[in-house]
Order: C-alpha cells, then sequence, then structure tokens
C-alpha cells in the first residue's frame, strides 16, 4: 500500500475511532482544550448583489488546509491586552458578551482578535464599531485541534478593498453568497460546516444592512457537531448547544473526507493572491 494512501486510512480510521468513543462516552478519549477564536464575514454590496470574501487556507497548514474560510484566526496574548485598551463605546461589549457565551474580557480579546486578523489576511483596517455579532461555532471534541469561535461580520470601509496577505491563503475571491454555495455543492469549493451555515444566513438576507441588523438579533447558541451511538451501533451526527448539550439539529450525513483531511485543487471562482 502507498504511504501516502496509509496515512490518508490512518488517519480516516483515527477520526472513527473517536467519534465512536465520544458517543460510547467511554473515555478513551480526552477532546484537547478549546481555544478562542475570531472570524470576520466581510462584506460589500456589488451590482450582482452582496458579496464576501472567501480564502482558500493553503494545502500546507495544519488546520483544515484547501477549505475555503473566511479571514480570522485564534486569539493571541496581544488581543487580550489591546482589549482591555478597546474604548467602552466601541463595542457594545457589557451587552453582547452574554451573547456571545463569554465575559468582557474574552468578547474585548476576540474583537481585538478579529481586527488583527481581517487587517493581518486582508490589509483591511476595521474599528470595533463596524463589527457584529452574528455567529458561533465549536470545534467537534473528536477533532485534534479546537476552536471557540465567534463569527463577526463587517462591511469592508469605503475607500479600502480586501488584499491577500501572508502564507494562510493561496486563493482567494469575493462572490454572492449564492454562489459560493452552488460552488460547495458541486464539489469545487470544499468547506466546514460552519463556513456553510454562514453563507446560508447570508443568503437569506438582500444586503450588506440587512445582514448586520438580522445578525445582530440572532440567538448566537454555540453550535458543534457531536456524534450520537444508534441502538443499532451504528453512529449518526447532531448539532449541540455545547454549553447545555441540547440537540439542535441532526445533521444531514457524517463529516465528509476533506473535513477530516483537508482538500485541495483550485477552483475556478477563485483567484491566487
Amino acid at each position: 500500500m502507498p504511504e501516502a494512501t496509509s496515512r490518508v486510512e490512518a488517519t480516516l480510521d483515527g477520526f472513527l475511532a473517536r467519534a465512536q468513543a465520544l458517543a460510547r462516552g467511554d473515555g478513551s478519549w480526552t477532546p484537547p482544550p478549546l481555544r478562542d477564536a475570531a472570524t470576520v464575514v466581510l462584506l460589500r454590496d456589488g451590482q450582482a448583489g452582496t458579496e464576501t470574501y472567501l480564502m482558500r487556507r493553503a494545502r500546507t497548514m495544519a488546520f483544515a488546509p484547501g477549505m475555503h474560510v473566511f479571514p480570522g484566526g485564534r486569539v493571541d496574548a496581544i488581543d487580550r491586552i489591546v482589549g482591555e485598551d478597546l474604548p467602552a463605546d466601541a463595542f457594545p461589549f457589557a451587552t453582547e458578551a452574554a451573547r456571545a457565551g463569554a465575559d468582557e474580557a474574552q468578547l474585548r480579546a476576540l474583537v481585538a482578535c478579529a481586527i488583527r486578523e481581517v487587517e493581518e489576511e486582508a490589509s483591511v483596517e476595521l474599528g470595533a464599531d463596524g463589527l457584529v455579532l452574528i455567529d458561533h461555532w465549536i470545534t467537534p471534541e473528536v477533532e485534534t485541534h479546537r476552536y471557540d469561535v465567534r463569527f463577526f461580520a463587517a462591511v469592508v470601509p469605503d475607500g479600502q478593498d480586501a488584499t491577500p496577505r501572508g502564507t494562510e491563503a493561496d486563493a482567494v475571491a469575493w462572490l454572492p453568497p449564492t454562489q459560493a454555495l452552488g460552488a460547495h455543492r458541486s464539489g469545487s469549493m470544499p468547506m466546514l460546516p460552519p463556513t456553510v451555515a454562514v453563507l446560508e444566513f447570508l443568503a437569506d438576507h438582500g444586503d450588506a444592512a440587512a445582514i448586520l441588523a438580522a445578525g445582530a438579533q440572532r440567538d448566537l447558541a454555540p453550535r458543534m457537531p457531536h456524534p450520537v451511538l444508534n441502538a443499532d451501533g451504528s453512529l449518526r451526527w447532531v448539532i449541540l448547544n455545547e454549553r447545555t448539550g441540547a440537540i439542535l439539529a441532526e445533521r444531514l450525513g457524517p463529516p465528509e473526507a476533506s473535513e477530516v483531511l483537508g482538500a485541495t485543487g483550485v477552483p475556478s471562482a477563485m483567484r491566487a493572491p
């Protein structure tokens, strides 16, 4: 058996074994701790309607290589320092902390992280007052890298445009949400479930202002895919409220191989930085 095929099979087998251990609750797999992270859904209103900025993660990335994502990353120590100094009136920290599932210090760090990441990855300078919380997802317990991710949305300020920077992305594009979803469903743009869910939310609204207004009113229950053991011993996947354990939705199927292994291939909708 070729070495590369052997590694792929070992990765998939390990994923399935961890999922079964979690579903059985036998304690043989201890999920790694969560790390706070922030993602920014950049928006602009174009001739074809609202567009959002997507990046394809470089295949060299340890987490989700080749997957199409919004700009973002984990909270670093500098974000906690910068967050402390953000003006009290720059963002509704006190009122939004509960909705974000965080305390005010955490939320300040998340906002600082969002601003830093979008500048580092897309060369867009945002103010805290331009960000709106729109979603909250948790990396499944079965994964070896796990993040507690808050999704913010923001309109790109006048006079600025997203320009890729750094080595994390090897292709980028501004796309209408419906076009991105179509490319995903055709198999040409692999995405993780949170990205798909956010795009579906964007597609339900007519313009960027409507997206921000609706996002500010959303229930942000922290959603996490989770394996459940059926009576016959098979697995099914559900979406849990990570904080309460309540089942929010049944997932239509198990994770795709690309969610476990990452993905490669440059679709026609994307361009190299």
